[in-house]
């Protein structure tokens, strides 16, 4: 800063001379380019972390979209199956790191009734027959006891995760945070 003069940078733009009082414009114009990118899933998980009621209310094709948006935003690479007949998975969700992984991902939508155990089963075998590295299923409500009691333990941890309502409101919690906190 030199006599009240300071270099910016306006995204990808040309560096330009402002005064301390241009800075302003500066920072509202870069929070309106930031708010033009959020797209119609981001304003999803917007309403859903102003009023956590809503993800028991969510379409499951909505649904889907939000959890492929958070498993993007943890850095995986995530391909949706077909909306009908999606093969017994909703999602395949990619990391290529040292160690690549492939994960399937099912997402269910429950109004009152937790998650069953015959649906995670039917889940499970789809895993093993496609030799999946591991397995998600995501409900926006919960599962039954039946189904934690089996397959919330140890020798399922790294085959089998499940994340319910809960969690699904804390990953939206985090995403938000992380890539939308600016349009709060």
């Amino acid at each position: 800063m030199e006599d009240g003069i300071i270099d910016v940078r306006v995204d990808d733009l040309n560096p330009a001379k402002l005064s301390p009082s241009g800075i302003t414009a500066v920072i509202l114009i870069n929070e309106l380019n930031r708010k033009l990118h959020v797209d119609a899933v981001d304003e999803l998980i917007l309403e859903i972390y102003n009023n956590n009621k809503k993800i028991y209310s969510t379409h499951h094709y909505d649904f889907e979209r939000i959890v492929r948006k958070l498993f993007i935003g943890l850095g995986y690479d995530v391909t949706p199956t077909k909306r009908t007949r999606d093969g017994g998975y909703d999602m395949v969700a990619i990391n290529e790191g040292v160690i690549p992984t492939c994960h399937l991902i099912e997402c269910k939508t429950r109004k009152k009734a937790p998650l069953g155990i015959e649906l995670v089963e039917r889940f499970l075998f789809k895993i093993n027959e496609l030799k999946a590295s591991t397995g998600v299923m995501v409900t926006n409500l919960r599962f039954s006891a039946d189904v934690i009691k089996k397959y919330a333990t140890k020798s399922y941890q790294h085959y089998l995760k499940l994340i319910d309502g809960k969690e699904l409101l804390s990953m939206v919690n985090s995403y938000v945070s992380t890539f939308l906190s600016y349009s709060l």
